[in-house]
């Protein structure tokens, strides 16, 4: 006890002067984990763990976060199911339309926001919260704070020179409440006629003694009194319905299931709950649906009901990832004999020469396919690595063994460059490249078609396309995935299901550098391999930070390259203007570009444009082309060796690592190159935001860039946005650091799972959940 209270009173003492003493001190981080290290939770522990090496802002929260960890904790369920008789797991995968407790709007519903059966009901838990219990009184209530209050209206007046022409005054015996709306409508003070009893609900303010609150909600009886719980509404079925009554028929239909969850038995194993001291799943869920205490930990999803459910949510992924390499080890697939010979074959006649980390990766993916083993590995390497080059080698080794070969790229701009470059390096050397797109023509669709299944193209270059029904291969051996996180688990599983016979070698690559600890996590199932090197004569690009005041500067540096012959790039973050967001367009700015050089020739690009005129627009630039205005579209792997300058403007409106894609659309040649971030004069005293560009400026090295992304915004840029869809999280999110911390925590749970039961033979139930949550993204036949 005596340490806890230490540790409270040195919290405390930090934080005053404007947290004076911690700016001051040293050692804060190592000092609180001695003192604390029975008291934490491991996720907290480590973030002490790692206090010292942060950002002041960054410790500022995680004392917040300690703090509140250490009052008395309301947020570990109290209640317990114990005492239920618990039913047979597969009773609660039933389907919605089997629940007879729900009438059939309830069920059309919750159908409409993804919910397919009682499961996933009970895990489609709040995003937030509001505290509608009754204040004690208006004498005591804290202005800022939003809460309920029970008031008796004492007049209501109505005054149109007035910003709030209605305003209804109220007391409770304590005090007086002026209640202020905007309304015009006469006929609202019906409402509120003179001693009706209200329970009022909004944001408490105070001026000049006067407390009020403008637009509060009017709550019914039955809504007040109880922590109120809000989930995620959006759909496109329900329409018809406004948002606070879809709210509430979505709370109504839960209601009635949370009864069924005092029967849903725990099937995790009763050793990892004690070990990371996580409350039960049942009392958990219950908890989260139904809270007791509302507090900045039920709102900042820091309970311990919180943690239970991201705990299992990130095991469940460690553990299909770990059978799922496992399996894959365990099929069969086209052992090459020949590949170190075709390699030498292809590169003598390549027109320049590989770099070390390039015939190091090589070497690593012939070591793969020279087995009857599947080769599924991730190729990562930083913008202008040379990748490419590296999935043409393989594909060519496949060639001369009588093997075809696919590549699926994100966009069509990047299927026909690479079916271009492809194109220019294999057809000399004998090899077929076809691109199959949706543009593609319906006549040359047949035929592409037909070529494939009879085998007489040998690499396949295609979008989405490629994984549609129709497409049939005659030996497809090798699947390359390009920019694999723009892609569905579904749709890598589709692709690599083309290979009639044997499971093809994979290959997926990726330009978004992601630190190593956490692809080994995340890509669990998968081979890594680096390439840290670029290609012999590649200048690094010059990057410049400028605002808005200097921009005639950024116009002698673009004028000084066109005139040397050279193209640039100029990037705005929307399509068109935006007054909500008062940020440059690039419609609007073309106009611009376009009076500056009007000598040049300005293209625009955005991506609604149709896939037939982007590819029209990127061909005009690269040949006579002079600037080309484009919002993000040009992010992923467009190569013109010609283009030395890359203008982006509103440069803080993007994350790090996007950033660093687009400043790699420039230096793909031996010419300097130059990125300049373009900022409005106000950021110049945004600490926070100039730190993180001054990062760029400093370096060109994007597993360093990463790193930095990752401290100061979270993961969302490098894995890209929909992470319940590409992971299958229901809970997670890897934006928040904790949840890193609990997936690292999960990889060596799972793996000591499957040591002690590889089969999973003693954990039926989990077993049963884990095949109901990822047996349609990832095959697990092994353990089924």
């Amino acid at each position: 006890m005596e340490n806890l209270e230490k540790a409270k009173n040195f919290i405390k003492g930090l934080k005053q002067n404007n947290y004076l003493k911690l700016k001051r001190s040293f050692g804060v981080g190592l000092y609180l984990f001695n003192l604390l290290k029975d008291k934490l939770s491991d996720a907290h522990l480590e973030l002490l763990k790692k206090f010292d090496a942060m950002p002041l802002p960054k410790k500022i929260a995680i004392l917040d976060e300690i703090e509140q960890a250490l009052k008395e904790d309301h947020h570990v369920p109290q209640i317990s199911f114990d005492s239920y008789s618990k039913k047979p797991l597969e009773k609660f995968f039933l389907r919605i339309d089997e629940l007879k407790v729900l009438d059939p709007k309830e069920k059309k519903l919750l159908k409409s926001l993804g919910i397919e059966d009682l499961f996933s009901a009970f895990w489609f838990i709040p995003v937030r919260y509001e505290d509608r219990r009754l204040n004690t009184s208006i004498k005591t209530a804290i202005p800022g704070k939003t809460i309920a209050l029970k008031v008796k209206v004492v007049d209501a007046n109505y005054d149109l020179t007035e910003r709030y022409p209605i305003t209804v005054r109220c007391e409770d015996g304590t005090g007086y409440l002026s209640l202020k709306y905007r309304f015009k409508d006469r006929s609202i003070l019906l409402r509120f006629k003179k001693g009706t009893q209200i329970i009022v609900f909004g944001k408490l303010m105070e001026y000049k003694q006067e407390k009020y609150m403008v637009h509060p909600e009017i709550i019914k009886e039955e809504e007040a009194g109880r922590v109120v719980p809000f989930y995620n509404i959006r759909t496109k079925d329900s329409q018809s319905l406004s948002a606070k009554t879809r709210h509430r028929k979505v709370r109504q239909a839960m209601q009635k299931l949370l009864e069924y969850i005092k029967y849903l038995p725990e099937y995790l194993p009763k050793e990892l709950l004690e070990k990371h001291k996580l409350p039960k799943l049942p009392e958990s869920l219950y908890f989260l649906h139904n809270p007791t205490e509302a507090s900045d930990r039920l709102y900042a999803f820091d309970t311990p009901a919180h943690h239970r459910l991201i705990y299992e949510d990130l095991l469940l992924f460690q553990l299909s990832l770990q059978i799922k390499k496992r399996d894959i080890k365990s099929l069969n697939a086209i052992k090459l004999n020949y590949a170190e010979e075709s390699l030498r074959e292809f590169l003598s006649v390549l027109p320049f020469k590989l770099t070390q980390a390039q015939m190091r990766v090589l070497g690593e993916i012939i070591k793969d396919i020279k087995q009857d083993k599947p080769m599924n590995r991730l190729l990562q390497g930083d913008v202008g690595s040379g990748k490419t080059v590296v999935a043409m080698a393989v594909c060519y080794m496949f060639f001369k063994e009588g093997y075809q070969s696919a590549v699926m790229v994100p966009t069509e701009i990047l299927a026909y460059q690479h079916y271009e470059n492809f194109k220019k390096l294999l057809e000399p050397l004998g090899v077929r490249v076809g691109l199959l797109t949706s543009s593609v023509s319906p006549s040359q669709k047949r035929s592409l078609l037909r070529h494939i299944r009879e085998g007489n193209i040998h690499v396949v270059i295609g979008t989405h396309a490629l994984i549609q029904d129709r497409v049939e291969f005659k030996h497809l051996a090798f699947a390359v995935v390009d920019e694999q996180h723009r892609f569905g688990v579904m749709q890598r599983k589709l692709l690599l299901e083309k290979s009639k016979d044997l499971f093809p070698h994979f290959l997926v690559m990726s330009a978004t550098p992601i630190p190593r600890t956490l692809a080994l996590s995340l890509y669990g199932d998968l081979d890594i391999s680096i390439i840290d090197q670029m290609p012999h004569g590649r200048k690094s690009v010059i990057t410049k930070l400028f605002f808005d005041s200097e921009f005639e500067k950024v116009i002698k540096a673009v004028s000084s390259e066109l005139e040397k012959g050279n193209k640039a790039y100029v990037i705005y973050p929307l399509i068109d203007p935006s007054e909500k967001l008062e940020l440059k367009s690039a419609v609007e700015e073309h106009e611009k570009w376009v009076s500056l050089f009007p000598n040049k020739k300005v293209l625009l690009l955005h991506g609604r444009l149709k896939d037939e005129e982007k590819k029209k627009v990127m061909e005009e630039f690269k040949n006579d082309g002079d600037i080309l205005v484009s919002t993000t579209v040009v992010e992923v792997g467009v190569d013109i060796p010609k283009a030395t300058v890359m203008v982006i403007e509103s440069a803080h409106r993007f994350g790090l690592s996007q950033l660093h894609q687009l400043r790699g659309r420039v230096g793909r040649s031996n010419l300097q190159s130059y990125c300049f971030l373009v900022v409005p004069d106000n950021i110049r005293y945004d600490q926070e935001t100039l730190r993180r560009l001054k990062v760029l400026v400093q370096t060109n090295d994007g597993f360093k860039i990463a790193e930095e992304d990752l401290k100061l915004r979270g993961p969302g840029e490098l894995l890209g946005e929909s992470q319940s869809g590409y992971f299958g999280f229901w809970v997670a999110n890897l934006q928040r650091e904790r949840d890193r911390y609990f997936l690292e925590l999960c990889r060596k749970d799972a793996e000591e799972i499957l040591k002690k039961d590889p089969e999973l033979k003693g954990y039926e139930d989990l077993k049963k959940v884990l095949l109901y949550r990822y047996s349609d993204k990832i095959d697990l036949s092994y353990i089924a």
